[in-house]
């Protein structure tokens, strides 16, 4: 989620002055008051950084203001971008863990391909697609349980009937088999109902990722938008693999009540019970939309 720090300029903040920071460069990581911005602007090393205003940078999620742009193992700024390993590299970094690795790349080229709108759609679009998903697996779910319910209610009446026709010492036969079916029903509901509850969850997660998302994309850095793009392909991708485990798992799959009459129900003495309840369990109606799209190549 958006993150709400107050800023103080970093420079001013050397010269043990307190002055609130307007705006934010996050290749320095450095907030800065306008007076310093002139400064920062008019430096060859700073001239072409993309800075923000303080507001702004509050409207990014934390995942992606929180982004460090030097290596934290030799303290230097990432220069390179290893492919291989689909880690930020500093000139240390390359010398010391990818000297062998091929296809290195320079920063500037993969943040020419982020900042494209390519990643995002597709990113995007995948968040639709897990949504979209979701939902229906909730509407599915739910007219399981109503179809469920309005089973239960049609063998419900059966056994009332078949229990009229004989002796009131049946009674305790007929309520053993009205609740076996409740406690049938029961333990499908609940079942079903954690399977809707996680499901629920994960669809609220994915629409806060969205949000993040389209913030990230407004306010961003570039190479912040390639990173935050990164972190919400991991997560989606967890996303898609447990909607399709649920498929694969057999959670989806249509659950009938059955309830067989025991056979010579007329002969009073010679049966304990009036039917026994089970589970039938069908293919799913639910089929996840999957849509073929690609992402940049590095």
């Amino acid at each position: 989620m958006a993150t709400s720090c107050s800023k103080i300029c970093s420079v001013c903040a050397i010269q043990h002055k307190t002055k609130d920071a307007e705006y934010w460069c996050p290749e320095c990581e450095q907030g800065l008051c306008p007076k310093c911005l002139n400064y920062h602007n008019a430096l060859k090393s700073s001239s072409n950084h993309e800075v923000i205003s303080v507001e702004n940078y509050k409207q990014l999620p934390s995942s992606i203001s929180s982004i460090q742009q030097h290596c934290s193992d030799h303290n230097r700024k990432f220069q390179m971008y290893c492919p291989q390993h689909e880690n930020l590299c500093c000139s240390l970094c390359i010398s010391s863990n990818h000297s062998n690795c091929v296809g290195l790349l320079s920063i500037e080229e993969v943040v020419a391909t982020s900042t494209t709108s390519t990643l995002l759609d597709s990113i995007e679009q995948r968040l639709n697609g897990v949504m979209t998903n979701a939902e229906t697996i909730i509407n599915d779910r739910k007219q399981n349980l109503s179809l469920i319910q309005q089973q239960r209610n049609k063998f419900k009446r059966e056994i009332t009937q078949m229990r009229d026709k004989i002796n009131q010492h049946l009674d305790l036969l007929e309520n053993q088999s009205l609740m076996d079916l409740e406690d049938t029903e029961n333990m499908i509901r609940r079942q079903v109902e954690t399977a809707v509850t996680n499901i629920t969850q994960d669809y609220k997660h994915v629409s806060e990722l969205k949000i993040d998302m389209c913030s990230f994309r407004k306010y961003a850095s570039n190479l912040q938008t390639f990173l935050g793009a990164r972190i919400l392909e991991v997560e989606i991708k967890k996303k898609e693999e447990y909607l399709q485990s649920l498929l694969d798992d057999g959670s989806l799959q249509q659950v009938f009540i059955n309830f067989e009459v025991t056979e010579n129900v007329s002969g009073i003495q010679f049966f304990q019970t009036f039917g026994s309840v089970s589970t039938d369990r069908r293919l799913p109606l639910v089929e996840l939309k999957k849509k073929q799209i690609s992402r940049p190549k590095f």
